[in-house]
């Protein structure tokens, strides 16, 4: 694929991450529910960690100029980061099994939304330790089950469908990464 295609395809998949996160999410107290996951996932998944590294840190910053919701912590932009980087070193040119999926998940959900996540709201807002992370394990448990399925039940089918359909042509020659839908 050429990088201007590419380059755009990013560019549409960073401007869904700010409106899913910042127009579309449930704002509580200490937890924000939201399904930017899902355009993240899809740009890792698509074009690598790299790429989708890219597009998740620019969407929060973007997002954090456009609609403030609170001071910007780089920290939090490195949760972006981390979440791209994890979603395409699991994802990325890889057939995308019940088991993948749930290992990538877990892996994201316990370094970015519950050990990054916890360290940046404790350092940016001084919530106490003890209901941070009684809240961030609650919310990190129900972020597990709905981006597992959300992953292997709806984006891994959409990957299969723009690669048979040449719409978009993976990097690698591996065919045995679309074989089971």
């Amino acid at each position: 694929m050429n990088n201007t295609k590419r380059i755009a395809i990013i560019s549409l998949l960073t401007a869904l991450t700010v409106i899913l996160a910042k127009l579309l999410a449930i704002n509580l107290q200490v937890i924000r529910i939201g399904v930017e996951f899902v355009s993240i996932a899809l740009g890792s998944i698509l074009f690598g960690p790299a790429w989708g590294a890219l597009s998740a840190v620019l969407a929060d910053i973007l997002g954090g100029f456009l609609f403030p919701t609170g001071p910007y912590s780089p920290v939090i932009s490195i949760v972006a980061v981390a979440n791209g980087l994890i979603y395409g070193f699991y994802f990325y040119n890889k057939e995308i099994t019940a088991k993948r999926t749930i290992i990538a998940v877990l892996t994201k959900a316990l370094v970015s939304d519950f050990i990054l996540m916890s360290i940046a709201l404790y350092t940016l807002y001084q919530i106490p330790l003890q209901e941070l992370l009684l809240s961030r394990s609650i919310k990190t448990a129900a972020v597990i089950a709905i981006e597992t399925l959300i992953i292997y039940l709806v984006l891994r089918p959409i990957r299969n469908i723009l690669y048979k359909k040449g719409w978009i042509l993976p990097d690698s020659p591996q065919t045995e990464i679309i074989k089971k839908d």
